[in-house]
């Protein structure tokens, strides 16, 4: 150890003793070795500065972030640059004599990063103007998505799909910017349909504003709107304008296909037909091309490559279903929709007996066994098309018996999330679902006897009338 002590001291006297002229200032190489450190240790102080005010302090006082942002910079870095020159001072060094270098030095940088400033002062201008804030949907170009974060030097727009784009301030000041959010609460959506010649227009557009307000997101102020916007080559051409909130506009695909699917939906109930383009073809002289005509000529009939199983129609499985049966296309096609796949490998166990109801299924492929342990016995074998586990979803039974697959399946799944989700959003569905158990009063009575004996029946549920108590049910469940 004295031997290390020994080492240190002549080294730093060595440091100490070897110096460097910098104009009219005198430094050693321990003085510098102690500024770099000094410097370092400011460094760090003023980030760990800048994170306290925005993630803390500044936090309580300002509600906008990117004032926040600012505010925070302004006074780290301030309390940085008024650090670093005391030391500066502290530590002997002339300030006078870096000026001439620091100008020089400054010149050259700011036509280095022209870019970096120009982006700088765009980001500080978007932070001061508000015009573009955190949460914000924009359309840039191709590019549309919330804005996540608004800096000094770049915005970062998230996109559907989960990833992030980063885009220089510098662009979105000098460029054209659709802000969804701007000094708006709703939005405008346009769905541009055309229906063949010979249609009525007034039934048109009842059907379209009915279809519009079958939506539960499209607000009723203002009013949705319906536009014959031309007489087309081949439709009449429509346009119909629904208004949503401005909070929805991440929302917009999947708003603008639930309303094409009612579209065709309601279209095909009120007999309206959307035409495809057509062409007729005159023939001046068929004579002339007949000898070029083979009326005679027989195409080959492909052969037949082995027996095809036939696909699994969700929807018709879904209409034979006990309970699912009395909805409508629009109600089936919500259910299909939000449902996912799951496969099985053979005597794989899908659930067991007295667990909670987590989804209900349908076979697509493969065949799996309901079995029951305290019996001991297979109760049943389910194959393609079988569909089985909606009451116990629906009403929040435990499982009455355990399945596996006997071999490779795959499985159409509902579970309970995105089920709750759907009642949640559309009353019109769940008072569907109300009104087809309500036409099997019989295993609902059971079902709840059930419940009661297990001590699953919450007190707020309990009325004689059944249907009552369904309501009750879901909304206990299901909010």
């Amino acid at each position: 150890m004295p031997f290390v002590a020994i080492a240190f001291s002549k080294i730093f006297d060595t440091l100490d003793a070897t110096t460097l002229n910098f104009g009219r200032t005198q430094l050693s190489l321990l003085d510098l070795f102690q500024l770099v450190l000094s410097a370092l240790a400011i460094f760090v102080l003023t980030h760990y500065l800048n994170r306290v005010l925005r993630g803390i302090i500044l936090r309580r006082f300002i509600y906008e972030q990117g004032i926040r942002y600012i505010v925070a910079n302004l006074l780290s870095y301030g309390m940085g640059s008024f650090l670093f020159i005391a030391m500066l001072q502290t530590s002997g060094v002339n300030l006078s004599s870096l000026t001439v270098v620091g100008g020089t030095l400054g010149l050259g940088i700011g036509l280095g990063l022209q870019n970096v400033t120009r982006n700088f002062v765009s980001g500080v201008t978007l932070l001061v103007e508000q015009k573009v804030k955190i949460g914000d949907y924009i359309r840039f170009q191709n590019i549309q998505g919330y804005v996540r974060e608004v800096s000094t030097r770049a915005v970062v727009v998230g996109l559907k799909d989960g990833s992030k784009v980063i885009l220089p301030s510098s662009l979105l000041i000098e460029n054209q910017v659709i802000n969804y959010h701007y000094e708006t609460e709703t939005v405008r959506l346009t769905v541009s349909v055309g229906v063949a010649y010979g249609t009525e227009p007034v039934l048109v557009t009842e059907t379209l504003l009915m279809c519009a307000y079958s939506q539960a997101c499209v607000v009723k102020t203002p009013p949705a709107q319906v536009i014959f916007q031309n007489f087309g080559d081949n439709a009449l051409e429509f346009e119909l304008w629904v208004w949503i909130e401005e909070r929805y506009m991440g929302q917009h695909p999947e708003i603008l296909s639930a309303l094409r699917y009612t579209i065709c939906f309601y279209f095909k109930r009120n007999g309206i037909g959307i035409p495809w383009p057509q062409r007729e073809l005159w023939l001046k002289n068929p004579e002339a091309i007949a000898k070029y005509l083979r009326p005679d000529l027989d195409l080959p009939i492909p052969s037949d490559q082995g027996k095809q199983e036939p696909m699994i129609s969700l929807s018709q499985v879904l209409k034979s279903s006990d309970y699912f049966g009395s909805l409508n296309e629009l109600e089936i096609r919500q259910l299909v929709e939000i449902g996912q796949l799951q496969s099985l490998k053979p005597e794989e166990v899908l659930f067991r007996e007295q667990e909670p109801a987590d989804g209900f299924y349908i076979v697509i492929s493969g065949l799996v066994e309901v079995y029951t342990d305290k019996l001991g016995r297979v109760l049943a074998s389910l194959g393609p098309g079988s569909f089985f586990g909606e009451l116990a979803l629906m009403l929040g039974i435990p499982r009455t018996a355990s399945v596996k697959a006997k071999e490779k399946c795959l499985l159409f799944v509902v579970r309970f999330p995105q089920f709750e989700q759907l009642l949640q959003t559309n009353p019109d569905f769940r008072e569907a679902i109300i009104n087809a158990l309500g036409e099997h009063q019989g295993e609902l009575m059971r079902r709840k006897e059930e419940l009661a004996t297990k001590g699953l029946l919450a007190l707020e549920e309990e009325d004689s009338n059944i249907m009552n108590w369904v309501r009750k049910r879901l909304q206990r469940l299901f909010g």
